[in-house]
């Protein structure tokens, strides 16, 4: 299997509940340049439906976790209630705001993926908090991803005065402890990563 490719299973894919970004590019280049590792901890802050939470369970097999958090409680609940699948890592998902203190331990996680939140005003105007908390769980070295619409006029998403370019989110991001690692152009999306300094 390449590292764009979605692991498969014989059985029809879960469904979560709530908005998702998912279906605005290929899962598997934005997976790859996640570089996830088995056994690997991925919180996924604000998850929604939760869709790049499961793909990221097939990713990290059973040694792994899926942490997935979101302020609405259906969200969190639909995961919850899907089935564990052989092979996958767990996810345990709550309901908390992502803003504001997590319940996770610090130096605890491998990955935080952030896909198209950090656009909404009231998450952005607790950046500094939000991205403090981000800094606290990962582990040092760890790699926090930053999925946004690109900044041009669509048909689709947040409206244009709400996007945010890659440099709006390396401004952001970069004050709270994180260095610019990388960033993977999706065509309609930049996936901005960071790694904790």
């Amino acid at each position: 299997m390449s590292s764009t490719e979605m692991p498969q299973t014989d059985d029809a894919p879960r469904k979560g509940y709530g908005p998702t970004s998912f279906w605005l590019q290929e899962p598997g280049p934005v997976f790859a340049h996640l570089d996830l590792k088995p056994g690997q901890v991925f919180l996924d802050a604000g998850c929604g439906a939760g869709e790049y939470s499961l793909y990221a369970a097939r990713l990290l097999g059973e040694t792994g976790q899926v942490i997935a958090v979101d302020n609405i409680a259906l969200s969190t609940d639909a995961l919850n209630g899907l089935p564990a699948r052989p092979g996958e890592a767990p996810i345990t998902a709550f309901a908390a705001d992502i803003t504001a203190a997590l319940p996770i331990d610090p130096h605890s996680v491998d990955v935080v993926f952030l896909s198209t939140v950090l656009h909404i005003k009231k998450v952005r105007d607790r950046a500094p908090e939000m991205f403090r908390e981000f800094h606290r769980v990962l582990r040092p070295g760890g790699t926090l991803a930053v999925l946004e619409c690109k900044k041009v006029e669509a048909n689709f998403g947040p409206p244009l005065h709400s996007r945010l370019a890659e440099s709006d989110v390396r401004a952001l991001v970069e004050p709270h402890g994180f260095r610019h690692a990388n960033t993977l152009d999706t065509g309609h999306a930049n996936l901005i990563r960071f790694e904790a300094t």
